[in-house]
């Protein structure tokens, strides 16, 4: 089977598997938003921030790191096992430590035991077999799909069952320990290879991981850089509405989006020896992710008062203006993600650690000098800042790999005009009685006119680009053997 085949079952696959855990958080998302007030998604968002910043401390990159390599023996996958929980273990030791201060540091007493108790979730994770990052190198999901399933649903219900008895943040951090656990035992359900404990290859890992590191942390800043702010200028309850909005824009990206580009990365990689097949599944990937972003991102833009509506619930109405600048971080957050994976793929994480320094200290003296005047403000800063960073690197990708802008755009035409004139089309509907019958109403008639619409447009295009061609045949191929 040809890579480019093997990326398109692939991602749908995990596609079909991310619109059930998208269906999931939608639903989770209802529930917690109408249990719970702004005040308590602002301690929610706290603790987020803190368990965010020490789960980048133990990020080793060693799934990266086996991806982009030539050939993966056993020594490998084992010493990437042992330097997980090593490294993990120790960094939970390190938080139950310092949670005290933590606690004071934020001024919330509670957060004390809800980060000793969350991270014991880290050397949960580390236990999961290194198979699983075998299987991921080999663009072989399937074997995946029943374990996420499983680890997925059961969160679920613990979040639910226990926010319906005790509405609080404890609902989310037990269900995060249930899908840790679930995701470590099973894995060895799915995976045969048993690891053994070893740290013979440490060096050769740590030298490409660090970066790695360094890189999360820089990236931990950018990413959070302005809830930060919101607290110390605006408040716990406002960084609450800030930070749901800010989470329900983006559940298209965590749920479905970034995990169904996880081919992409290892097609990208397995070609970055030929100059020629890079560019090409460069500006494939990059045209495939962009096509699907912008339909959501132009219905974002256009609806976000009932979106927020139908899915938060009245009592959040005055934080839904912030979802239309929240749709341009939407598009750039996955958009960056795969940019900046492409990049580690090649192996130039030193270069890219760089990049994200020098953009994230801009970042942070632009929204701390002209963001603080209110959220609106830091919201719409923080999404043009976004689009801006992630057009710098796209640029610094295409002088990497010649993957060719105006090719990429020409590629990504037929779903930008599909997305405007569908968006068109469905604005001139009336409205309905119901936020949940028209927020129905139009987004299934969007998704459809676009669907159509960039099929259309993509015909007109197949005597002129070969990537159209491309993906015509992968289409008919996947068809045939699924049918």
């Amino acid at each position: 089977m040809s890579a480019s085949l093997k990326v398109v079952k692939s991602a749908g696959l995990l596609l079909t598997l991310q619109v059930v855990q998208r269906g999931l958080g939608i639903i989770s998302t209802l529930i917690l938003a109408r249990l719970l007030t702004p005040e308590h998604f602002g301690i929610v968002a706290l603790v987020t921030i803190a368990l965010q910043f020490f789960e980048l401390l133990v990020e080793t990159g060693n799934q990266q790191y086996i991806v982009q390599k030539d050939s993966v023996d056993k020594e490998d996958l084992n010493t990437a096992w042992s330097m997980d929980i090593l490294i993990k273990s120790a960094i939970a030791v390190l938080i139950i430590a310092s949670a005290p201060a933590l606690a004071r540091w934020f001024t919330e007493p509670d957060l004390t035991a809800a980060l000793a108790v969350a991270s014991l979730a880290l050397p949960l994770r580390a236990l999961k077999t290194p198979g699983m990052m075998r299987l991921a190198r080999e663009i072989n999901y399937r074997p995946l799909f029943m374990l996420t399933l499983w680890q997925k649903g059961l969160s679920f219900i613990t979040v639910i069952t226990i926010a319906l008895v005790e509405p609080s943040y404890w609902a989310i951090i037990t269900g995060n320990l249930v899908s840790a656990a679930v995701l470590a035992f099973g894995s060895y359900r799915v995976d045969n290879h048993r690891p053994q404990w070893t740290l013979s290859r440490f060096r050769q890992q740590w030298g490409f991981s660090q970066w790695l590191l360094l890189r999360g942390i820089v990236g931990f800043t950018r990413s959070q850089i302005d809830n930060l702010m919101v607290s110390r200028f605006f408040g716990t309850t406002q960084l609450g509405g800030y930070n749901l909005v800010r989470e329900v824009s983006l559940l298209p990206a965590l749920s479905a989006i970034i995990p169904m580009s996880e081919p992409f990365l290892a097609a990208i990689a397995e070609g970055r020896h030929s100059a020629s097949k890079l560019a090409y599944r460069v500006r494939l990937s990059l045209g495939l992710m962009i096509s699907l972003l912008t339909p959501l991102t132009v219905f974002m833009y256009l609806y976000p008062e009932l979106i927020v509506q139908v899915l938060l619930g009245n009592q959040w109405s005055d934080y839904a203006p912030l979802l239309r600048p929240f749709s341009l971080f939407f598009l750039t957050f996955c958009l960056f993600a795969l940019i900046s994976d492409s990049i580690i793929a090649q192996g130039r994480v030193k270069m890219l650690f760089c990049f994200d320094v020098v953009s994230t200290t801009a970042i942070a003296v632009m929204l701390y000098v002209w963001g603080t005047a209110s959220l609106n403000d830091m919201a719409w800063l923080r999404g043009w800042l976004a689009v801006g960073t992630t057009a710098a690197l796209l640029l610094l990708l295409n002088n990497q790999t010649k993957f060719g802008l105006f090719r990429l755009a020409y590629l990504c035409l037929p779903a930008a005009m599909a997305s405007t004139a569908a968006a068109w089309l469905v604005y001139q509907l009336p409205a309905a009685s119901a936020p949940l019958l028209e927020l129905l109403t139009r987004g299934c008639l969007f998704v459809t006119l676009t669907a159509a619409l960039t099929a259309g447009f993509a015909m007109l295009l197949l005597q002129h680009c070969e990537e159209w061609h491309q993906i015509k045949s992968l289409t008919l191929n996947t068809l045939r053997r699924v049918f």
